[in-house]
């Protein structure tokens, strides 16, 4: 299908959208393998299907992704997880590759990474690469329901003083991994996309907006935002898009 004709002999570009698509292709589908084990635990039986159909939404969403790689060069072409899933370099979030059956660690899980990944994609609508274009589109039209999901579990937990406490114990776990998933600031890579018009905003205004929506999404719930500070960028791997060392543990 020849997806990055744009791309012929611009290596270093290459490189870095082959960096970006697999990190966004294998985060979304540990999220659907996470959202199908952790909807069997799900409250109630209407949150335990909504949860088994975002997952197998996430699943066509990384599918879709994967096939953009097909026509890169092989060094730069991970093999599929859903055909491999042993492969040795998985660049998804150390939170999402360890399993939890904490219900708490789903809500947050959900609300954190699949919205950093919607930032991301909605930066990706005017790319100047065809197929990135069309992929992001089809992604974020199935999005609105995930984000209408994630408020509704959000007001459900904030109901309940412990439940509220549980999910927040969450989200300030696993927001500086999510917040260091965009990149630092001036990133080669992510500024290579941007001077190409492949992604349409830097790191740092991908972090911004991924938090204003986190800010507005938790003070309508009635949930405490989860503070920051500095971010833990001596642990952060570029290349895999994560953080080194063993992920925080979840709430029961």
């Amino acid at each position: 299908m020849n997806a990055q004709p744009e791309l012929v002999d611009r290596p270093a570009e290459t490189a870095a959208l082959a960096n970006l698509v697999v990190s966004v292709a294998d985060n979304k589908y540990f999220l659907a393998h996470r959202l199908a084990s952790w909807g069997v635990g799900a409250p109630a039986l209407e949150s335990a299907v909504a949860c088994t159909a975002i997952a197998q939404e996430e699943a066509g969403h990384a599918r879709g992704l994967y096939s953009l790689l097909e026509d890169f060069p092989s060094s730069l072409r991970p093999v599929p997880l859903e055909r491999e899933d042993d492969r040795s370099r998985k660049y998804a979030v150390s939170f999402l590759l360890h399993a939890s059956d904490s219900w708490y660690r789903a809500v947050a899980a959900m609300a954190l990474m699949d919205s950093a990944m919607t930032t991301l994609l909605e930066a990706c609508v005017d790319s100047s690469i065809a197929e990135l274009r069309k992929r992001a589109d089809r992604i974020l039209g199935d999005e609105s329901f995930h984000a209408r999901y994630v408020d509704g579990r959000f007001r459900e937990l904030a109901g309940s003083a412990a439940e509220a406490e549980a999910l927040e114990v969450e989200l300030a776990a696993l927001l500086p991994e999510t917040l260091c998933w965009f990149g630092p600031p001036d990133e080669r890579g992510p500024e290579l996309l941007l001077a190409a018009g492949i992604v349409g905003r830097r790191n740092d205004e991908l972090r911004e907006t991924f938090l204003d929506g986190l800010r507005a999404r938790t003070k309508k719930a009635g949930l405490r935002f989860p503070e920051t500070g500095e971010l833990p960028w001596e642990r952060w791997s570029s290349l895999e898009r994560r953080l080194k060392g063993a992920p925080a543990p979840a709430t029961a």
